[in-house]
């Protein structure tokens, strides 16, 4: 529920820890509920959250248009889009392939790379409203009026936040790909975080329009800053390029008494007290120690997340209950504590595996 959502954000420790589930599961949600998600995603949805208490996620759809069934099997891509409609391939091959490309290129959404940077969701072009602040009013009233839809439809039920995915780091990642960007990075690393902060201008503007949003509760954004091992470089490189960047964009919100929260994959425990600076909680996955998290945080930052999706997709449902609990019990006295699983629940975990995760994080949840 809304209330006891942003009392975590706030580490104010409600009663009931809240559940937040990203879950790409159809057969799942069609089961639980007893509609045809792709028939009926509307009725699907209000079904979902009648029978399951999530504070964040799950189905939310507002109408019952019929959503289209994937078309499982191989894309041109080399991928494999599986139930829940998505490619196992998420990045088109970029088109830089040199350092020097990444280095002289131009952010500007209507300059000479604007084409270049093809991947769809992240291309630059698509950021031009950013650059528009005359839109803006229109825009917002956009917003304001799908979220008066929203909270029609679900009543007291979620909070309003927004993010970006391409906070900053990304932004490197998404254009010019992993070989480009750490070639980049290990040849000049003052050229390669100059041209981050230059593209980060965009993320920026956009957070300057997020603090006039006035529904907004809170943001929660994105940037993978670190790998399965922990960062690609020193500690100091983030501290001299990507921190600065944050505060830029960060300030207008937390002015407003309204909390950041960064979603970062990979193991961040050799930033995480640099960036606890900067932000007021944390999504972390399986590869940051939860222990290390819960011990150093617990008591100051929101903390969501400590539910790893392998014993979920590969174990018993005795082994989902026994994961559940672990991270519950760690959370359980931080007041800033969202229960969540790590990672997207997909559709290869087994129905009875994801009918013991809920059942078992509505047995342990309450204070």
């Amino acid at each position: 529920m809304r209330d006891r959502y942003m009392q975590a954000l706030r580490c104010e420790g409600p009663k009931v820890i809240p559940h937040q589930v990203w879950l790409l599961h159809p057969e799942f949600i069609s089961d639980a509920t007893g509609v045809d998600y792709y028939e009926q995603p509307l009725t699907a949805s209000l079904k979902f959250h009648e029978r399951y208490d999530v504070d964040v996620g799950g189905p939310v759809h507002v109408s019952n248009t019929p959503l289209p069934r994937p078309n499982v099997g191989k894309t041109e891509d080399g991928g494999e889009v599986r139930d829940e409609g998505f490619s196992t391939v998420w990045h088109n091959e970029s088109p830089f392939s040199e350092p020097e490309e990444m280095w002289e290129f131009d952010p500007d959404p209507w300059g000479k790379d604007c084409e270049r940077a093809v991947e769809p969701n992240y291309a630059t072009k698509n950021f031009r409203w950013a650059f528009q602040p005359e839109l803006w009013p229109e825009m917002r009233a956009r917003d304001v009026e799908s979220w008066q839809k929203l909270t029609a439809l679900f009543p007291g039920k979620f909070t309003y936040g927004t993010g970006l995915y391409t906070t900053s780091f990304m932004w490197a990642i998404c254009i010019f790909g992993w070989d480009v960007f750490l070639m980049a990075l290990g040849l000049d690393p003052e050229k390669t975080g100059e041209t981050i902060q230059r593209i980060s201008d965009i993320s920026v503007r956009c957070f300057d329009y997020f603090a006039g949003l006035e529904i907004l509760e809170f943001v929660g954004t994105h940037d993978d800053l670190t790998i399965s091992s922990g960062p690609v470089t020193a500690p100091a490189w983030y501290r001299e390029y990507i921190y600065p960047v944050y505060d830029r964009m960060f300030e207008p919100i937390r002015a407003q008494g309204k909390p950041v929260i960064l979603t970062s994959d990979g193991d961040i425990t050799k930033l995480a007290s640099d960036l606890a600076e900067h932000v007021d909680g944390f999504i972390f996955e399986s590869s940051t120690p939860p222990d290390y998290i819960f011990e150093t945080f617990g008591q100051s930052k929101c903390l969501i997340g400590g539910i790893d999706v392998r014993p979920l997709t590969f174990g018993t449902p005795d082994d989902v209950e026994a994961e559940v609990r672990r991270a519950i019990e760690r959370g359980r006295d931080c007041p800033g504590y969202i229960i969540a699983c790590s990672d997207t629940i997909p559709a290869n975990v087994p129905l009875a595996n994801v009918y013991r995760y809920f059942d078992v994080v509505e047995e342990l949840r309450h204070r």
